[in-house]
């Protein structure tokens, strides 16, 4: 059997140009309305990643992976206007129609709703067809290319193909990023704060101090349990994406260091990223989180510190354990005469 990895059975086409074309023509102007609101979507801001179209002994495949940003623009009934983007941080060849993730930058929680159940689903059906129209519209036989450099390999399974060596295959994903102005505690208090959580996410996530809480950010696309804290030093999560295999978490741990000249930073380790994913991974680490916080900063960092729940560790279980066995000791000093001597 022939290596699929093989240059010579490979002919690829490179159509991030088409793919933008295509994804601008498709979804600006389109919107819905009510009779309260109208709302359209005005321009593709953003398109970034990889569409190829890959043909192997006559087969036309259709492999992408892109992020797009979006803005858009509401009329209300008063006739007042809003503005907004829509980001949506994965496009994926392997994507479901229902694990799409938008990120909605709205400061009216109604809007935001009624763009989350009205609009979003319309963007659903345009990303359904796209591997399609790819395939369709982009495949003519002259334009496709031969690379003579590399080998084109499809991305790595993340699942064995193997029914009874069904093994996810995984690895590790390290990133830091720096905070000018805010302080240790300050990026703590952004990730476990619900009040503070709700501004930089813009939504209504679910997040707590206690030890052993679940977790969920942006409408519950990202969720998990709290496992681990150091109040203002580190964060340790079991984490996992809405779309990743059913029941598979990884590991992050969120080290968090003041710096000398008043900026602080994270580091970021997280075991158990499905093989493959890495660079989506850093890409909404970096823009969901990390850059929200730093741009909404302003917004929260007056307000006041949440009490730390105390959570009990090995050593304050024995320093405890210590104290009961001798106020029990001297207890029984004062009751039995026998043991004063």
């Amino acid at each position: 059997m022939s290596d699929m990895r093989n240059v010579n059975n490979w002919v690829n086409k490179d159509c991030r140009s088409w793919a933008k074309t295509y994804l601008t023509q498709q979804l600006v102007g389109l919107g819905t309305e009510s009779d309260k609101t109208k709302i359209r979507i005005t321009s593709l801001d953003e398109c970034t990643g990889d569409v190829d179209l890959n043909q192997r002994k006559g087969k036309l495949l259709a492999i992408y992976d892109v992020a797009l940003k979006l803005s858009w623009e509401a009329q209300l009934r008063d006739g007042s206007k809003t503005y907004g983007t829509i980001s949506v941080p994965e496009v994926a060849y392997d994507t479901d129609i229902d694990d799409y993730v938008f990120m909605i930058e709205c400061n009216d929680g109604d809007l935001k709703s009624w763009i989350r159940h009205q609009l979003t689903p319309l963007l659903r059906t345009k990303f359904s067809k796209f591997t399609n129209d790819l395939i369709q519209n982009a495949s003519t036989p002259p334009d496709l290319v031969q690379r003579r450099k590399a080998p084109v390999s499809l991305p790595a399974p993340l699942v064995s193909t193997k029914k009874e060596d069904e093994v996810l295959r995984t690895t590790v994903v390290k990133h830091s990023f720096d905070f000018n102005g805010a302080s240790a505690r300050d990026i703590y208090e952004a990730l476990l704060d619900p009040t503070r959580a709700a501004i930089w996410t813009h939504g209504k996530p679910k997040v707590s101090k206690k030890i052993g809480s679940r977790f969920e950010f942006f409408d519950g696309n990202v969720h998990g349990i709290l496992l681990q804290t150091t109040p203002g030093k580190s964060i340790i999560q079991s984490w996992r994406l809405k779309n990743w295999p059913k029941d598979h978490y990884s590991k992050v741990t969120l080290s968090f260091e003041n710096k000398m000249d008043g900026s602080s930073s994270v580091n970021v380790v997280q075991e158990g990223v499905p093989l493959g994913q890495e660079d989506i991974i850093k890409k909404n680490w970096t823009g969901y989180y990390w850059t929200a916080i730093k741009d909404n900063y302003h917004q929260f960092q007056h307000l006041p510190i949440q009490s730390d729940p105390y959570n009990y560790s090995t050593m304050s279980l024995l320093g405890l354990l210590l104290f009961v066995i001798l106020l029990m000791a001297f207890t029984a000093y004062q009751v039995s005469p026998l043991l004063r001597f």
